[in-house]
């Protein structure tokens, strides 16, 4: 009876989940999937870069559509016996040049759309995956327009709310550099990633 009850509730557990994945494909598009809907992001790589921190390793590209809109893909991974000290969103913040302030616009498990607050005090639109303790990726430069249009997607016969955009959010153009801030000073002595730490005894 015990093991009937068991099943049951991990049965009702993941049918209440959600999931999310975004990911570049073969063909150079960037796909954002979502309770197995998939939205395409963009669809042309003009620059690639991959960054080695021994035991973090992160592939950086730029990406442009027929439109000439720019976007910035990051996917982070630690070293199998690594991760991420800090939850998806803080980490990235960290990335974001130690970002202080954010505004949630939507979330949901381990997907997250926020507005960041640059140094500059400028704000970028992000969208956030982290997957696990092991693996972050995230895309930003969305318009505000379409930042919405996107979350309002997500909510559909939901019942969700997302939270209105309180700040223009900045454009990049086809000569923008990265906006985040990879380092060693901000891997190694933030730390941004630990070994990684067996479950129950964190």
């Amino acid at each position: 009876m015990r093991q009937i009850l068991l099943f049951l509730f991990i049965g009702i557990f993941f049918i209440g989940c959600t999931t999310s994945s975004l990911k570049l494909n073969k063909k150079e598009e960037l796909l954002f999937t979502y309770n197995a809907e998939s939205f395409l992001l963009s669809n042309s790589i003009t620059e690639s870069k991959l960054l080695n921190y021994k035991d973090l390793f992160v592939e950086q590209y730029k990406l442009e559509d027929e439109s000439g809109r720019v976007l910035f893909y990051e996917d982070a991974r630690t070293a199998l016996n690594f991760e991420f000290n800090f939850g998806g969103l803080y980490t990235v913040m960290y990335i974001f040049d130690d970002a202080k302030e954010y505004e949630e616009v939507y979330r949901k498990n381990n997907l997250r759309l926020v507005q960041l607050k640059l140094k500059n005090s400028q704000y970028v639109n992000v969208l956030i995956q982290a997957s696990d303790t092991q693996v972050i990726s995230y895309v930003y430069g969305f318009s505000n327009h379409e930042f919405l249009k996107l979350a309002k997607k997500l909510v559909k016969d939901s019942g969700e709310e997302i939270q209105q955009l309180k700040y223009q959010g900045v454009s990049l153009s086809k000569s923008q550099a990265p906006l985040t801030n990879w380092n060693d000073k901000m891997v190694y002595f933030t730390p941004l990633i630990t070994p990684f730490r067996v479950m129950g005894l964190r």
